[in-house]
């Protein structure tokens, strides 16, 4: 992300279109990182054909392939205003911008489907993700719902066993913003309480909004101290108050998306029309900023989460809860073989669960059916078991849980 100032840089470059036709990488890439506005020249480039291979690479590539999308956001608003205007004045280059904002839409389009599949791969590749697609860890899993107080008693016998203090219960985050503020107070996150963030939090609900609405005005002269994880909430609750207020006046579809110019700008005096154009553009703003709040706390969430794996005690503490785990299922082979055997039908081969059929309202409403299953006798008793050679045996060495339940 280009680095946030509050001042503006004397030396600071506004970077246009035709700047780029012959701008190499390496010339580039400063200019970037200085400028949310360069980033979005340079999208737009792009996505029109006018940036050179190098460049075209940089943009692409682990720098700036995250802020991608959110420059092609703001680009699509900001030109697709600028033809509403050239279209009510009668500006002769409506066509030209016309066909330069389907070109961004185009960019925009791939560039999502990209994030997409970066997000799907690392997903892949976490530690949830696996049990996901572990039918043995997952039978696990649910037979500790099951069994709920059984578990308690063995996870104690296990922190007894290997002397360790066991974690003191919390509760888990109602959203993105609990979590990182839960981090904050735990030191997940080296944040600094400076005398600027004191003063925002102690701003009242309005001047705390003037305040928001500021920093969207000024693309490139970001409010730093908005960033803070103890201001992220009450940053997204403004620009959501923002949003709220400003689409009526700017004719938007609804206040998450700009949608078509509904408001016929013949029939309203010329300053009254500008203003309608004038409250799009803002409005453009703020869903820009509201992009940059999630993705600033999707990154504070999973720093948090990282630091906390990192730590020393994280595995010990995940080792006794998975060995817990697995003396229950050695005490309740019927249950476990029972839920390893309505989980067969979604293996795409012995031991993998396909996520793609057993999704997350699958996966939930087939887990609560298994539990219903379990407190019936005749029900479970009633299926069938697993024998060896149909169903892989339980595993002897714990398998490591990822971090979130303790």
């Amino acid at each position: 992300m280009p680095q946030p100032s509050r001042t503006p840089s004397p030396e600071r470059r506004s970077l246009r279109l035709n700047d780029l036709a012959n701008m190499g990488a390496a010339q580039l890439q400063p200019l970037l990182q200085d400028s949310f506005r360069n980033l979005v020249t340079a999208a737009i480039a792009d996505a029109t054909g006018h940036l050179p291979r190098s460049s075209r690479k940089l943009l692409h590539g682990p720098h700036f392939r995250d802020d991608l999308v959110d420059a092609l956001r703001f680009a699509e608003g900001e030109i697709q205003v600028s033809a509403e205007r050239m279209t009510w004045t009668g500006d002769p280059r409506a066509g030209r911008t016309g066909r330069q904002l389907q070109q961004i839409r185009t960019a925009l389009a791939q560039a999502r489907a990209e994030e997409a599949e970066r997000r799907r791969i690392n997903h892949r590749a976490s530690a949830g993700h696996q049990v996901d697609t572990s039918p043995d860890a997952t039978a696990r899993r649910w037979l500790r719902s099951a069994f709920p107080d059984r578990f308690e008693q063995l996870l104690a016998q296990e922190y007894a066993t290997a002397q360790l203090e066991p974690r003191p219960e919390r509760p888990g985050p109602a959203d993105v913003f609990d979590a990182v503020e839960w981090g904050a107070g735990e030191g997940y996150l080296f944040a600094t309480m400076t005398p600027a963030v004191h003063a925002l939090l102690a701003q009242s609900p309005l001047a705390f909004r003037n305040t928001v609405a500021a920093d969207a005005r000024e693309q490139d002269e970001r409010n730093v101290e908005l960033r803070h994880p103890l201001l992220l909430r009450r940053w997204r609750t403004a620009l959501d108050e923002l949003a709220e207020m400003t689409a009526p006046l700017a004719g938007a579809t609804s206040p998450t998306l700009l949608g078509p110019l509904t408001t016929d700008l013949d029939t309203l005096p010329r300053q009254a029309a500008f203003a309608v154009l004038n409250a799009r553009r803002f409005l453009v703003a703020v869903h820009q900023r509201t992009a940059e709040n999630t993705r600033v706390a999707r990154q504070y969430a999973q720093t948090i989460t990282q630091r906390e794996q990192d730590e020393p005690e994280h595995a010990a503490h995940r080792g006794v809860f998975e060995r817990a785990l697995h003396c229950l299922a050695d005490e309740q082979p019927d249950a476990y073989d029972h839920i390893r055997h309505r989980l067969r039908p979604f293996e795409t081969t012995p031991g993998q669960l396909d996520t793609s059929v057993l999704n997350a309202d699958q996966r939930g409403a087939l887990k609560r059916h298994i539990l219903a299953e379990l407190t019936s006798p005749r029900a479970a008793s009633a299926a069938p078991r697993l024998v060896t050679a149909t169903a892989p045996p339980r595993p002897a060495a714990p398998v490591l849980r990822p971090t979130a339940t303790r």
